[in-house]
């Protein structure tokens, strides 16, 4: 009954903004700002409510917009505004904290929780959604103006990002799997080494001395090992998100088939076996099978 009651006057503001797409500006994040004030208030109202238990008391889901300043960070703007970040962040298609600078408005909520949109447009949104199939009888569908597109959303009350959605938004959704190499060949077209033509290489090459550990780069399952001619000796594994994580060229593996590993374990050495000209570690992270560019999604090393 609750929930029926707040569909309803969430339904009274959607159709009420669909034909006032402009949401009220929020000028200066201190409360000489009457609509900063006005969300405040909502933010707290939500809160209480929500410490009593009464969802009957939930504020009606409201937008405002706000101007982007050079010194604004994302990590500020939360703390500012009383609201986790991860309610920014998905509201206005924010994958990492650098992106925020790339926006002039952001739209800001004055309700905690998870935005999905129905059409994702990153990685991070794939996530997202892939991460609540199971809960979608719980999301509020409404729809919202962006840069003067209408876009539908999924709203998860309260929600907030599971551990690989805050490790991918912070950068670190996978630990580097060496502790000291050398990036020898970049993901992409390249030459091939032994025939000179161009070709698709699916992950990185990491050089680094035979026997040089090989750690796992996320919480995971081993769901393969064992040898071919390309990567020699390999393992397989497979992470949260539908993500896998691939190790080539090694010349011991320490796991077994099936084992449970967490970040940093030491799963393997590395060597030359396979196709190789020296020394590396093949290192691929795979998104629903297809390879994926590891840098942007390891942390940043020199």
């Amino acid at each position: 009954m609750q929930k029926t009651k707040l569909l309803q006057l969430i339904f009274l503001f959607m159709t009420i903004s669909s034909l006032y797409p402009e949401y009220p500006e929020i000028n200066s994040l201190n409360r000489r700002d009457i609509i900063f004030k006005q969300l405040q208030e909502d933010i707290q109202g939500y809160y209480a409510a929500k410490s009593k238990g009464r969802g009957i008391d939930l504020p009606v889901l409201t937008f405002f917009q706000y101007q982007i300043n050079e010194s604004d960070d994302i990590f500020a703007l939360s703390a500012r505004l009383n609201l986790p970040y991860d309610t920014i962040a998905s509201l206005n298609h924010i994958s990492n904290p650098d992106e925020l600078h790339d926006r002039k408005y952001i739209l800001i909520a004055n309700i905690p929780g998870i935005f999905v949109p129905k059409m994702p447009e990153s990685d991070l949104e794939d996530i997202m959604i892939s991460w609540r199939v199971q809960k979608y009888d719980d999301a509020i569908q409404f729809s919202v103006w962006h840069n003067g597109n209408k876009e539908e959303f999924l709203f998860f009350e309260g929600d907030r990002f599971h551990s690989v959605e805050r490790a991918y938004f912070l950068k670190i959704l996978f630990r580097f799997p060496l502790d000291k190499a050398q990036l020898t060949s970049q993901f992409g077209v390249r030459a091939d080494p032994f025939t000179g033509h161009a070709s698709f290489h699916n992950g990185i090459d990491l050089g680094a001395p035979v026997g040089t550990p090989v750690y796992a780069a996320k919480d995971g399952k081993v769901i393969e090992k064992g040898y071919n001619d390309v990567y020699g000796y390999y393992v397989i594994l497979q992470h949260p998100g539908n993500y896998q994580t691939v190790y080539g060229h090694l010349s011991k593996i320490i796991v077994n088939l099936h084992d449970e590993v967490e970040s940093g374990t030491i799963i393997a050495k590395t060597g030359m076996s396979g196709r190789c000209t020296g020394p590396h570690l093949h290192f691929e992270i795979r998104k629903k099978g297809f390879p994926a560019d590891p840098v942007p999604l390891l942390p940043i090393r020199e």
